[in-house]
């Protein structure tokens, strides 16, 4: 009795170690079809897990001589059953069955159960185990019920990992990469160049008169500002491209294979959708007149300004405390000018 014991133990606990050492969501989907398939003795099976809107977002299974199990899903499938019902498939003879897929009955799997895998109250997942026998599977219903809790229990422990994989490179506020990861980036970036010797650009850019935005309307308006600032700048770039917070209203994009000239087309492409979409702005939460958020750019270019692409970074940002120089002198000579020309009508009447 007690070896028994011992023995399930140990059986759970190997289970649990396998299910939970998957360090992203296609490892963990991996150990879900191995483990089912060692537990239950099915000769094969497939996991495939959907995102919010009902789309395929990952799968992995072992059967060789199909196509993937996403291409050959239909809409009034088996699949699309368990989806929706929420409630397992239990196929003893697929010859007896007729809302199989041929495919599968040709592919020579005699029996197969479809389990849904629950999370938040909606079927995230299916997990499908088949035979080459018929009836294969009539004794292991509950079973594949326990088996089906411990994949979503895997399943939401690799959403807490990838979670927490996104707090560490990701800025809290806008979403967009932190400092460390542009950094990360940034040496990934200068190995590439100096193999293929193709351009990279780093851009520099903050918001003009940040400090005073956050002085008139307070911090909570300064957000508002600074993710919309940062909205605009995620929307226009590739994905390829790295946009990061550095700090403050400091936002820094990594454009590979960008010239110089092409970064600075980025740039005013931002400047052109900041002016397109003003916001508003209240510190009492009264309607306000609508504010147009306007920025200064600094670009560095590799190879025409450095070779050295950490001193891209230096380069670039001095290059943006220049433009802020230049900008502020211009609107410095906008308001001399204005009073001068006050000045001069009303002593002319």
């Amino acid at each position: 009795m007690e070896e028994a014991k011992v023995e399930a133990f140990e059986k759970t606990y190997e289970v649990t170690r396998r299910l939970f050492s998957g360090s992203d969501l296609k490892s963990t989907l991996s150990a879900i079809v191995s483990v089912t398939v060692d537990l239950i003795g099915a000769d094969y099976a497939s996991v495939v897990l959907f995102d919010d809107e009902g789309q395929v977002l990952e799968e992995f299974e072992n059967l060789s001589n199909l196509k993937p199990l996403s291409k050959r899903m239909r809409s009034d499938g088996i699949t699309q059953r368990i989806i929706s019902t929420m409630k397992p498939v239990f196929v003893p003879d697929v010859l007896e069955h007729k809302d199989t897929n041929p495919a599968l009955k040709e592919s020579g799997i005699r029996s197969y159960v479809g389990m849904p895998l629950v999370s938040n109250g909606r079927a995230q997942a299916v997990l499908y185990v088949y035979s080459t026998k018929s009836n294969a599977f009539d004794r292991h219903h509950k079973m594949l019920t326990v088996m089906a809790r411990f994949a979503e229990l895997a399943l939401r422990n690799a959403d807490l990992v990838q979670e927490m994989k996104t707090l560490a490179i990701r800025d809290g506020l806008t979403g967009l990469y932190n400092y460390r990861y542009f950094y990360e980036r940034l040496d990934k970036e200068a190995e590439r160049v100096r193999e293929s010797g193709s351009p990279l650009s780093v851009v520099f850019m903050d918001l003009d008169n940040f400090k005073f935005i956050n002085d008139t309307y307070g911090h909570l308006c300064g957000d508002v500002a600074l993710k919309h600032f940062a909205r605009t700048c995620q929307r226009l770039v590739r994905s390829t491209d790295v946009v990061a917070r550095t700090g403050g209203d400091e936002i820094v994009m990594i454009l590979p294979s960008t010239t110089g000239e092409e970064a600075r087309c980025a740039v005013r492409r931002i400047r052109d959708a900041l002016a397109a979409s003003p916001i508003c702005l209240s510190e009492s939460g009264e309607p306000q007149q609508p504010m147009t958020l306007t920025m200064s750019a600094g670009v560095a270019s590799y190879p025409e300004d450095s070779k050295d692409v950490r001193e891209l970074v230096k380069i670039a940002d001095q290059r943006l405390l220049e433009e802020k120089r230049i900008r502020r002198g211009s609107i410095h000579s906008r308001r001399f000018c204005n009073r001068s020309e006050r000045h001069r009508t009303a002593h002319s009447m």
